[in-house]
This record gives C-alpha cells, sequence and structure tokens, in this order.
C-alpha cells in the first residue's frame, strides 16, 4: 500500500513539474493568445535609450462596438540622466477612439504632428523610475469596417528633454620626457558616455609633445530607434588656470568664468537625424607649459567634462485586430 502511494506521489510530482516546464517554455505565448502581457519587475532598457516604453498591455483583437484597455510603463534607463517635458501620446488610431485617458496637453509642437489622438504630459522621470500610462479604447461597430478582417498598427510617441554627459582626458609631455623614450607614440584616446540616444564620443591623439595643441573632435551621435529634435546644447566644463580652448569665442561659444579658475563654455549645434560634430583645439596655459620647461615633472594630465541637453522623439506602434461578426477568429 505504501509503494502505491509513494508511486503516485512521485508520478503527481512529475506531472507537476511538466506542467511548470510547460508555462516556462509557453507562458508567454498562452498569457498574448489570451490579450494579456508580462509586466517586468524591472527596466530592461539598453545602453542607446533614454526612455522606453518596457510593457504595452493590450488585447490582441477585441470585438465591434466594444470597450478597451491599453496599460503602457513608461521607464527612464537607470544608467541615464532625469528627463524632463515628457510627451508620451497615442495616435494613428484608424477606426478606434480614445475614450478616457490621464490628464492630457497639447503635443510639442516640434515633434510628430498628432492628428486623431492625445498625448499626456509627463513633468520629469527619475532615473530607473516606471509610470504606467493607461487609455481606454471603443472600437467601431462592424458595419464601419464592413464586417471583414480588419487590423490597426496604433501608434505611440515619447517625446522628451534629456541630457548626456562624457569626459576627456588630456596628456602634454614634455620634450625631454618623449625623446628619453618614456612615453609611447600618440594614441587615439575616447571618452566615456551616459546612456542615451545621442551618444557623446570625442577622440585625440595622445600624449601631445610641448609645443604643440591638442585636436579634439567631438561627436553627437545619433545611435537611438528615433530623431533629435531642434538643436542641442553643448557645454564644456574645464580648469581655465590649465587648459583653454583656442579660438573658443570664434568658435561661437559664449563663456562663463568662476572664481576657482573653473570656466564654463556652451553654445548651440545644429542636430541633424545622424547627429553634429564639432573641432576644438585644446592648448596648455603659459604657467603649465612653464612646468613642463623649468620643472622636473614628465607630464601634465587633465580633464575636460562634456554636457549636452537635447529634445527626442521616438515611436512605436501596437497592432489591435477586430473580430468579424458572430467574432470569429
Amino acid at each position: 500500500m505504501a509503494n502505491k502511494k509513494g508511486a503516485s506521489g512521485v508520478a503527481a510530482g512529475a506531472f507537476l513539474l511538466v506542467i511548470i516546464i510547460v508555462l516556462f517554455l509557453y507562458g508567454p505565448v498562452i498569457m498574448n493568445s489570451l490579450g494579456l502581457s508580462l509586466v517586468p519587475s524591472a527596466t530592461s532598457l539598453n545602453h542607446t535609450v533614454a526612455l522606453g516604453v518596457i510593457s504595452a498591455t493590450a488585447p490582441p483583437r477585441v470585438s465591434p462596438s466594444s470597450t478597451f484597455g491599453i496599460t503602457f510603463l513608461v521607464a527612464n534607463n537607470l544608467n541615464g540622466k532625469a528627463a524632463s517635458d515628457i510627451y508620451f501620446c497615442l495616435d494613428n488610431l484608424g477606426l478606434f477612439t480614445i475614450l478616457s485617458s490621464p490628464e492630457t496637453s497639447s503635443p510639442n509642437p516640434s515633434g510628430n504632428a498628432i492628428t486623431s489622438g492625445r498625448c499626456v504630459t509627463i513633468p520629469s522621470l527619475a532615473t530607473g523610475d516606471i509610470l504606467s500610462e493607461g487609455f481606454t479604447l471603443s472600437a467601431p461597430p462592424a458595419s464601419s469596417y464592413g464586417n471583414i478582417q480588419y487590423s490597426q498598427n496604433i501608434g505611440y510617441y515619447l517625446n522628451f528633454s534629456y541630457v548626456g554627459s562624457a569626459s576627456q582626458q588630456l596628456e602634454f609631455v614634455s620634450q625631454s620626457a618623449s625623446s628619453s623614450g618614456s612615453y609611447p607614440p600618440p594614441l587615439t584616446q575616447t571618452s566615456g558616455v551616459t546612456a542615451g540616444p545621442i551618444l557623446i564620443s570625442s577622440s585625440s591623439s595622445q600624449p601631445v609633445i610641448y609645443g604643440q595643441d591638442i585636436q579634439l573632435g567631438i561627436q553627437l551621435n545619433n545611435v537611438g530607434a528615433g530623431i533629435p529634435i531642434g538643436s542641442a546644447n553643448l557645454s564644456i566644463s574645464l580648469n581655465s588656470s590649465r587648459i583653454n580652448i583656442s579660438g573658443a569665442s570664434a568658435l561661437g561659444f559664449k563663456l562663463i568664468s568662476f572664481s576657482n579658475g573653473t570656466e564654463l563654455l556652451f553654445k548651440s549645434l545644429s542636430i541633424g537625424p545622424a547627429g553634429a560634430t564639432i573641432e576644438l583645439p585644446i592648448a596648455l596655459s603659459s604657467s603649465e607649459y612653464s612646468k613642463l620647461i623649468n620643472s622636473n615633472i614628465p607630464d601634465v594630465l587633465d580633464s575636460l567634462h562634456f554636457t549636452v541637453s537635447y529634445s527626442y522623439e521616438q515611436e512605436g506602434y501596437l497592432p489591435i485586430g477586430l473580430y468579424i461578426s458572430p467574432y470569429s477568429i
């Protein structure tokens, strides 16, 4: 009798294990067929994204004249910066209409022209934050689409302001140190960067021998899935007692100097779909050059810090289908 109970227990355990495996492998497929979506427990945005929709819960098909809801989870990248002036818009509705939504506003005039949809204003979103936005929609009657198979790619748009940052180390060496062979020949060095669709990168050939300037290239590359909007504002922070940008005013930069020796240079850059580039000549100050000549030091190290603020828009689509009468697939 005990053997029978033991055998039945093993069989029940094996059956439960099979169910768990099936749910693990096919659970998302089953949920999708029922019109449900899994809700992630954390942000899942890659490095080229600032804000993104990490989940959209909506029925794949609805019946004529029905009312249904769509819920979006909007997340800000944990490795990025705070976002501001966010517009989340639902558009390209086709025969569907919006019945209700969160507090709405006019769409950002710099972005996509909203035709039949509606925008929601989100003042700001901190890094790693996730916000739920829900809309209630109405499906058309069967007579509106001739009772034939009909599907609409409902579009959603994220329009926002964002900030990225990067830094670049600079190295100048004395002639004697360079002649001694202690330093390798100049190599191109690149900077680090925060997450976001506009990748700030800088590169220069270093180390630089005394008497020469560093030609620093700054690239603002659009690596995201959307497009930058308007102009980008570039600012550069440096220690003006040690290094300076030759002819900064002629390059269109405005300057703010602080008592601690910090200098802030900033300008507006026209940024296209691919991004923007700028070349900067960097030189040591006369006092730092004197150290390389008169003091027994082999090199001078310092850094530049970049910040770029910009507006950006990206979009996505959500297909919603309609059943035909008598509501068959």
